[in-house]
């Protein structure tokens, strides 16, 4: 029974925090990287200490792995960590936070519209959320704005949207494709492309969000051989050059 709590705050770290935080891992605001690295730093070790009666090689690992200058040598000769209380008016708000986010989700499912295509606004009681929790609000729903009132998601998709919604689905593609060549997050690449004009018009639209997303040093808009991707009524033929 007292595991149970465990995987409910591993779940937690991992779809919330850890997810949340990828871009800020390799962001180029240096104060805002080492912050968030220092927290999960700091959330991982004190992981390491809770799941070591219930896990006791996996937190040993773990603890090896993450264990400083001062640490005991074994993460079961440290001290049980204490509960924590200052926090918990940032947890009430989390939690009233992200049922507004999964019902808000659940009218972009009834909708039939992918996350990934984003949406003018977002109507919800929002009077009792702090306005530092906004921005997590729009960028978990893909609304480009929030407005207090009753529950409504306004699903009407204009021109400008639907091209960034392209643009999205095809950052995905050329995501997956990085991963496919084994790329890390700090290799710069050059990207073949083969498209219509249409597809290379929506590619110069938002090239620098492609650029600063999928780090991209160089596009080349040419024949190729590589991957042909589609992205609702266009084709990409892309290769990923190191």
């Amino acid at each position: 029974k007292a595991a149970r709590f465990i995987f409910d705050f591993v779940d937690d770290l991992s779809t919330w925090y850890i997810r949340r935080s990828r871009d800020r891992y390799k962001g180029e605001d240096t104060k805002d990287k080492e912050q968030a690295l220092g927290t999960t730093l700091y959330v991982l070790r004190e992981t390491a200490k809770i799941i070591a009666p219930f896990v006791p090689f996996v937190a040993e690992e773990l603890w090896q792995e993450l264990k400083q200058k001062g640490d005991q040598e074994s993460v079961h000769l440290e001290q049980w960590p204490t509960g924590y209380t200052e926090y918990s008016k940032v947890i009430e708000t989390m939690t009233i936070v992200r049922e507004l986010i999964t019902a808000g989700l659940q009218l972009r499912s009834e909708a039939g519209i992918k996350v990934r295509q984003p949406l003018a606004s977002l109507s919800a009681k929002i009077s009792n959320i702090p306005t530092e929790y906004h921005e997590l609000i729009t960028d978990e729903l893909n609304v480009k704005e929030l407005h207090n009132g009753e529950l409504k998601l306004d699903t009407k998709i204009t021109p400008e949207l639907e091209s960034e919604g392209k643009m999205r689905e095809l950052l995905r593609k050329i995501q997956s494709l990085r991963k496919q060549e084994g790329l890390e997050p700090q290799d710069m690449v050059t990207l073949h492309i083969q498209t219509s004009p249409e597809g290379q018009r929506l590619v110069e639209e938002f090239k620098s969000d492609i650029q600063s997303t999928a780090g991209i040093k160089y596009f080349n808009f040419a024949h190729n051989d590589g991957e042909e991707i589609t992205v609702e009524n266009l084709t990409f033929v892309i290769a990923i050059e190191k």
